[in-house]
């Protein structure tokens, strides 16, 4: 087999190249001597940097919240009201399915991996805090008279049970962007808890404003599609 050295470090290419594996195999059909024989390393380098496949799924997920937590703390402090850092969340959401792909589909297709063994706390701790920032957007929307919801909490799972699992029907070629599709849940959601979304003329702009604001965030992948 021709040596093909990883351009990134080996640690860096083997995250890529199993989390790339996982989304187009699963789990259970990935093996470390597959992402071996694609990088040109021997099964022993992988060993010596994760000690097992569970261990190497673990650092997936650290890597993959560490982006999601890099975004929403630069959402958070680049956008002051909380109308529009709910858009904002809502699509770094979105976009993590097309920008981050691979990762997105590793983690969450695979989800109910983590509630067993040694990841279960650090994978519900992190979900936990993650879920938390939006149940604050929310809960601080109420406190300022600009959402109404009498349970953040369930207003936020509701926005992560629309966005999480678009894994299972958005294709990065498919008929809409993820712009789009950020657009048009943002407006629905919007209009549950505002109660007068489409009496936002500025909507339009709160959504164009909050995908900038996203692009920008530290450590994303470049978009990957012709946006609308």
């Amino acid at each position: 087999m021709a040596d093909r050295t990883p351009r990134a470090s080996s640690r860096d290419a083997i995250l890529r190249v199993f989390a790339e594996q996982v989304a187009a195999r699963g789990y259970a059909d990935t093996s470390l001597g597959d992402v071996a024989a694609e990088l040109g390393l021997s099964k022993g380098t992988i060993v010596h940097h994760f000690r097992s496949k569970e261990a190497l799924l673990g650092e997936v997920h650290v890597a993959y919240f560490g982006r999601r937590f890099a975004e929403a703390e630069f959402i958070l402090a680049e956008l002051d009201d909380p109308v529009s850092r709910l858009v904002a969340m809502i699509y770094a959401l979105l976009a993590a399915h097309r920008d981050d792909r691979a990762a997105s589909l590793a983690c969450l297709r695979e989800l109910v991996r983590y509630f067993e063994g040694e990841l279960n706390d650090y994978v519900r701790t992190q979900r936990t805090a993650y879920t938390q920032i939006v149940v604050d957007i929310v809960r601080d929307g109420v406190q300022r008279g600009l959402l109404h919801t009498e349970d953040p909490q369930m207003s936020a799972l509701q926005i992560f049970g629309m966005c999480n699992y678009a894994w299972t029907w958005y294709r990065p070629d498919g008929p809409q962007s993820v712009e789009q599709i950020a657009a048009r849940f943002a407006r629905d959601i919007l209009g549950g808890l505002t109660h007068s979304a489409g009496d936002h003329a500025d909507l339009a702009e709160r959504i164009a404003h909050a995908v900038e604001t996203v692009r920008r965030a530290p450590g994303r992948a470049p978009v990957r599609e012709n946006v609308a």
